[in-house]
């Protein structure tokens, strides 16, 4: 976005071996690039650190822990459609992205949509097959927002609707599968009951696209600690950002391998860290100084060129992994 709006070239940010035109740039004047704005009005832009890890994670690092503390060890995911990942201290730092997908932003998906007024931020399945859900700001819903997506599709899964492929069981989901442009989709809510007058449905293919993007998220960030030679349950504290909305359910996050299965104190979520650190950036110089020294010590991994990803995503890409003793609280759920 930073090479758009200066009017550089950005396709190497695409080709190997993924070098940027630049990654720190120094304030500009808004007259260079036509804003509609104060001509002498200065515009700040955020340091990049490679190719996939832009202004928005430095920026968003400001509003972390991770810089303020020597001794623990901290993980940061910004989950949007890129989702990129830093792990460390206030003595190092190493960040990595994966092309997770907009899914979780509620694209690509039929019944997906941002975290506005009208989605649907919370869903539950209760023991009469009942759903029962949260709106922001109410009114009839228009659709399912990030962490509405993650509640419904844990919910499937953990109520025998999918398998852990993503899969309907037609013989629990019979009597809510309909026919859609899409193929057969499992019914949410009626026509009636919703915003737009049409049911609201999620077909295998919003549901594969799903498990494609917390899959990407959970490899690569499995791949991070281990270049690091971490584990998952050596991280002292998880710091969630990006589209999910306010309302992200932690343990259903973790039912579908979205996070790894660790103690719940350990997760908190940020919200929107890379407006608030943009806007602390404008507030002084000590931040400014502040992000560019962050993105100065952070070591880069590209993942493109990692041999070893494909097999980490490979075995991402069910409910919630092919190694489900990682996951001993989904156990427990079907006594496995």
């Amino acid at each position: 976005m930073t090479h758009l709006l200066l009017n550089l070239e950005p396709r190497y940010i695409r080709e190997e071996p993924y070098v940027p035109t630049f990654n720190r740039v120094p304030f500009i004047l808004s007259r260079d690039l036509n804003l509609k704005m104060n001509h002498e009005g200065r515009i700040h832009c955020s340091p990049a650190v490679g190719s996939y890890v832009g202004g928005d994670i430095t920026a968003g690092l400001l509003c972390t822990p991770l810089l303020r503390d020597s001794k623990k060890i901290s993980l940061f995911i910004d989950a949007g459609t890129n989702g990129e990942l830093v792990v460390g201290n206030k003595e190092w730092l190493m960040t990595c992205a994966c092309s997770a997908g907009p899914a979780f932003e509620g694209s690509g998906i039929k019944c997906g949509m941002p975290a506005v007024e009208g989605a649907i931020e919370k869903l539950e399945i209760k023991a009469d097959d009942k759903l029962e859900y949260t709106i922001i700001r109410g009114g009839k819903p228009k659709g399912l927002c990030g962490s509405g997506l993650v509640d419904l599709l844990a919910e499937l899964f953990v109520h025998g609707y999918i398998d852990r492929h993503g899969k309907f069981k037609e013989k629990k989901t019979k009597k809510r599968l309909v026919e859609s442009e899409e193929g057969i989709g499992f019914l949410i809510l009626e026509g009636n009951k919703s915003f737009w007058g049409k049911d609201l449905i999620i077909t295998e293919k919003d549901i594969s696209n799903l498990i494609r993007t917390k899959g990407a998220i959970f490899s690569a960030t499995s791949l991070l600690l281990k270049n690091v030679g971490l584990r998952f349950e050596k991280i002292d504290s998880y710091y969630i950002a990006g589209g999910f909305g306010q309302h992200l359910n932690i343990e259903n996050a973790i039912r579908i391998g979205l996070l790894p299965d660790l103690e719940r104190n350990r997760f908190h979520y940020l919200g929107n860290t890379s407006l608030l650190g943009a806007h602390l950036i404008l507030l002084s110089d000590k931040n400014e100084n502040l992000v560019n020294e962050i993105s100065e010590k952070m070591t880069y991994i590209e993942l493109n060129t990692e041999p070893n990803y494909m097999n980490e995503y490979t075995g991402a890409i069910f409910l919630p992994h092919t190694d489900m003793k990682s996951f001993p609280s989904v156990n427990r759920i079907f006594k496995l």
